[in-house]
């Protein structure tokens, strides 16, 4: 079979393969790579390289990313071996820390090493620090984590919405349930500042009022002023327009739990409307274990984006859990659809060369159906172009334990919102 035949049936039948899962080499015993300068196509070792943050803030997430990576990279040389093609993928694992700094250093090595195309980079503070790099050098990035607004293009892709989808989910879905008044409270951090910004927009547009945005810094731990803030717009609301009519739209990480608690502990008037949240709270243990009664007494409610149940999800699904006793999560499984569609555009592009490479990711994430589903990218955008969004609501389960409930789902073509119960 012909090279251009071989590739063009690896988008066909790509997402169907299943195997078992082998180790990764770490970043600085990377070989420089003798197919990056072949002018007769891809031989030998075609090298990808993988920024997860191993240690620091994000670890938890890196933990699981590097085993969904095995698992892509024993998937994706399976079949590269079963076509007869000649030569075999190996990933190149390097420790960003959770530090922007270490983000670059770590793409200039593995740049200087023959790396061509790099994946990972869960934080949108790591792609800035590296995009002009990248695109000076002609490096192609496939970010599955970074959602912060207006990063991107170039050399730079990215497989997860940028955060304007979430905040304009979160606005139909509070609108939709009959808030028209919202008050606002954003953690000072890009992403949920994003949101923020969308939620805003998107709430205005459809007609509701936002009766106060208020915003605190990473790190706060008396949460004081934001309650007599939040109470001194929420009070008056309830009493003009009742509390099915009010509601709080929290943007905020786990820290939420302690904004809750101080509520409790101070008896606000807050406690007497509805709670939302954003994905930085979502499925939160923090939350459950600390304020898991009076989450659920707000019936607090936020959103993840959410993967099909499909074949191909069940079974990375099944290999992580074994491996971690923990499911995958969706920026996980949005790594492990990035990762084959960096494979992918080396393979149709027949050269290990960013500059043909970068011109082919387009064409494959428009064809591709993974794991996180299909990855099309957004038109004259490098972002793609939708992902389905679960919302999850704090509840009771039995005597004394909180739990997550999935409550609702946003179908991201059809920009509609499902209630489960």
């Amino acid at each position: 079979m012909a090279e251009s035949s071989k590739t063009t049936k690896i988008l066909v039948i790509v997402i169907s393969v299943v195997l078992l899962v082998v180790g990764i080499v770490v970043g600085y015993e990377i070989p420089r790579s003798s197919s990056s300068s072949s002018p007769t196509g891809l031989s030998g070792n075609v090298p990808i390289g993988v920024l997860l943050p191993l240690t620091g803030d994000f670890a938890s997430y890196g933990a699981t990313a590097q085993v969904v990576a095995g698992y892509a990279e024993n998937q994706i040389n399976t079949y590269v071996s079963s076509v007869g093609l000649p030569y075999n993928f190996t990933f190149y694992t390097m420790d960003t820390q959770t530090n922007p700094s270490v983000a670059l250093k770590d793409v200039q090595l593995l740049a200087s090493k023959g790396v061509q195309v790099i994946t990972g980079l869960i934080d949108s503070s790591d792609v800035l620090s590296i995009e002009g790099y990248a695109n000076a050098n002609h490096i192609v990035i496939i970010s599955s984590f970074s959602t912060t607004a207006g990063i991107g293009g170039g050399y730079i892709f990215r497989t997860v919405p940028h955060d304007t989808a979430e905040g304009i989910a979160l606005a139909d879905l509070v609108y939709g349930k009959g808030y028209k008044y919202v008050a606002l409270l954003t953690r000072e951090d890009s992403c949920d500042m994003d949101i923020s910004g969308a939620f805003m927009a998107q709430f205005k547009a459809l007609g509701g009022v936002i009766l106060t945005n208020i915003t605190y810094p990473g790190g706060t731990s008396d949460f004081s002023s934001q309650i007599s803030a939040l109470s001194s717009v929420v009070g008056p609301a309830v009493a003009k327009y009742g509390n099915n009519s009010v509601a709080i739209q929290t943007l905020t990480w786990s820290d939420v739990a302690t904004l809750l608690s101080q509520a409790k502990s101070e008896n606000s008037n807050i406690l007497n409307v509805n709670w939302f949240g954003g994905d930085g709270a979502t499925l939160s243990s923090t939350i459950t274990t600390d304020a898991g009664a009076i989450a659920a007494q707000v019936h607090f409610l936020s959103p993840m984006y959410a993967a099909p149940n499909t074949s191909i999800l069940q079974s990375l699904n099944n290999y992580v859990e074994t491996k971690l006793k923990v499911m995958p999560d969706i920026y996980s499984i949005i790594l492990y659809d990035s990762l084959w569609i960096a494979a992918l555009s080396i393979m149709e592009a027949g050269v290990n060369n960013g500059q043909v490479i970068k011109n082919v990711v387009p064409y494959v994430c428009d064809h591709y159906f993974g794991a996180s589903g299909w990855t099309e990218l957004a038109n004259n955008s490098n972002d793609r172009a939708g992902l389905n969004i679960e919302f999850y609501e704090v509840e009771q389960v039995t005597t004394n334990n909180y739990n997550w409930v999935l409550a609702a789902t946003f179908d991201s073509t059809t920009q509609t919102v499902t209630w489960i119960s």
